[in-house]
């Protein structure tokens, strides 16, 4: 049976934990070059409890991507390389399934659906099918998946997609030249994968509300055991928090590489699971997110996105963490960050993430706060998108109809409420540093791992991906010099929110920008010790999964090939040079 992907792309998209504010950046599965750099660093503080001592810096073995000057965006049907991706990334192998990404530039004049696509490789025609739905950033996307077996293919090969190759379009579509892009994909042996990769497969196990699904000598495989225990446990606490029945065993991926900001649901759950968790290290928030967009789907099946996540934040008792959502919801007001309900309610993914859903969990908050949740939760259900013009005017009918209130009234009360608690300065500088790291870790996947950023992923039917796909969709991504130097430093601004060190949260920060806006070169003390002492662990057989830099110290934690076992290992900068002192 063949899954309608491309009407169904947006399912998925609709219960992504990442979403972004930052313009669509696409950027090329074969040159992994960026397009545009939209980083605007704040005038940032100098880096703490860094060494005074700047060690020898030798440029990264794999050399920066070059600066590109963004062409200006046609007005008509086009496509460049840079709005091709191919799967798996980063690294096509003999023998890989191979999917085909395109997210061209069709004007809202003409339906996707009636914009043809031929993809061709070499001399044979692979695909000949349409442009599909739209995704959160208005782009036509076409997905055409596992179309191109590259067994016994090693070598370079010739690939060239068209769009309209009839030029049945005329209106819309007025430089057909530029309806046609050729480059180079390269399909490496499969010899050079190792051992585990090659062979690597599904495993799957059971617990009361799930099936698990991880891949073989994945860091999910490691850890099944107590990942039972953590996936039960969130489907229970989602259960209870929702009063709703778990109805129906639920299947549950756990994969070994980072989407968007940790996972997605539409009627299974993927969720990231791996060492070098860069996004955020918040799991059990995670799985309790996405477990309540399961859940909610059995009594709210047409609910809304912005109760849903706001319900889905709420339940889950934070974000990102155990937050205090009544004190977060008022640091908005004051950082002035706040954005009006009907605005948000309109055109929710769009807006600043951590906002959008920070603002949407305050409201259900103080909601269920003044009603109850058994009153909420049929106003929850009944809310769908066919009961108004907008989806704010579905919102004040239903909230009139529950609570006899107008939206009007009911965000002026929520506002009058917020500010009457008590001012918090910690939680204010705590918000603008959540901002901030998740703006700039949106950055990092837009040039480095654009496959993981929320615009430009693929975003697999898991089940169907299982019985015709590769795992190495969902495990293999970008592991360069520069992509694991700029992760554990984004890991280690991560944990220095946690413990709330936002300055040196923010130090990392400045440092990571400072790479980003450089076109990958570490230019600062801070950036270049962290750049070191992955190139010193890397060069003895590890596999950096995070590092601490204190002052001449540093500990790291770390596999060997075709061990899974995590090691610590400390290191001291003894000059210039990082030294592994155990």
């Amino acid at each position: 049976m063949i899954f309608k992907r491309r009407h169904f792309y947006l399912l998925f998209l609709l219960f992504l934990i990442a979403a972004c504010r930052a313009p669509d950046t696409a950027v090329s599965p074969i040159s992994e070059q960026p397009t545009t750099i939209n980083a605007t660093p704040e005038a940032p503080p100098e880096p703490l409890e860094q060494s005074t001592n700047i060690p020898t810096l030798i440029p990264p073995t794999e050399p920066p991507p070059a600066t590109i000057t963004p062409s200006p965006v046609p007005v008509d049907l086009s496509i460049d390389v840079s709005q091709v991706f191919l799967y798996p990334t980063p690294v096509i192998y003999d023998g890989d399934l191979v999917t085909f990404q395109l997210l061209a530039h069709v004007p809202n004049n003409i339906r996707a659906e009636n914009v043809r696509v031929q993809i061709w490789v070499n001399d044979q025609l692979l695909v000949q099918d349409i442009m599909g739905a739209r995704n959160l950033s208005n782009n036509a996307v076409g997905l055409y998946e596992w179309v191109w077996n590259t067994s016994n293919q090693v070598g370079d090969h010739q690939v060239t997609v068209v769009l309209d190759p009839d030029d049945l379009i005329q209106q819309g579509d007025e430089n057909p030249e530029n309806n046609q892009v050729t480059f180079i994909a390269t399909v490496e042996d499969s010899s050079l994968l190792s051992e585990e990769q090659r062979n690597a497969t599904w495993v799957t196990a059971e617990t009361n509300c799930c099936v698990v699904h991880v891949v073989s000598e994945t860091a999910a495989y490691r850890d099944l055991s107590s990942l039972l225990i953590e996936v039960e446990n969130a489907f229970q606490h989602s259960s209870a928090i929702l009063s709703e029945p778990i109805n129906k065993k639920y299947d549950v991926y756990l994969v070994n590489r980072v989407i968007g900001q940790g996972g997605y649901a539409g009627n299974s759950m993927v969720v990231s699971y791996l060492d070098r968790h860069y996004a955020s290290t918040g799991l059990q928030q995670v799985l309790i997110h996405e477990a309540v967009h399961l859940l909610d789907r059995q009594f709210a099946p047409g609910r809304i996105t912005f109760l849903a996540e706001g319900v889905a934040v709420w339940a889950s008792g934070g974000h990102y963490k155990p937050e205090n959502i009544e004190q977060r919801a008022a640091a908005l007001l004051e950082i002035d960050r706040y954005i009006p309900l009907s605005a948000l309610i309109d055109d929710f993914y769009p807006v600043q993430h951590e906002i959008g859903y920070l603002q949407a969990a305050g409201f259900v908050n103080y909601l269920i706060k003044i009603y109850g949740w058994n009153q909420f939760k049929t106003f929850y259900a009944n809310v769908t998108r066919d009961d108004g013009a907008t989806l704010s005017e579905a919102m004040d009918v239903n909230l009139q109809q529950s609570f006899g209130i107008t939206l009007a009234q009911a965000e002026a009360n929520w506002i009058d409420y917020l500010n009457q608690l008590p001012y918090n300065a910690e939680m204010n500088s705590d918000l603008q540093t959540s901002i901030r790291f998740y703006e700039t870790m949106r950055t990092y996947q837009r040039f480095y791992d654009p496959t993981a950023y929320f615009l430009t992923a693929w975003l697999p039917y898991p089940q169907e991906l299982e019985s015709s796909g590769n795992p190495a969709d969902l495990t293999r991504h970008p592991n360069s010099e520069l992509n694991v130097t700029l992760e554990v430093m984004l890991r280690a601004a991560e944990d220095a929110l946690r413990a709330g060190d936002f300055a040196r949260s923010n130090a990392h920060l400045d440092s990571i920008e400072r790479v980003l806006t450089h076109n990958g070169t570490f230019i600062d003390p801070l950036s270049m010790n962290y750049l070191n002492v992955v190139r010193t662990a890397t060069a003895r057989g590890y596999a950096v999964q995070t590092v601490g830099i204190f002052g001449n110290s540093a500990s790291v934690i770390a596999t060997r090939q075709g061990n899974l076992e995590l090691t610590e290992l400390n290191f001291s900068l003894n000059g210039s040079e990082w030294v592994l002192s155990n």
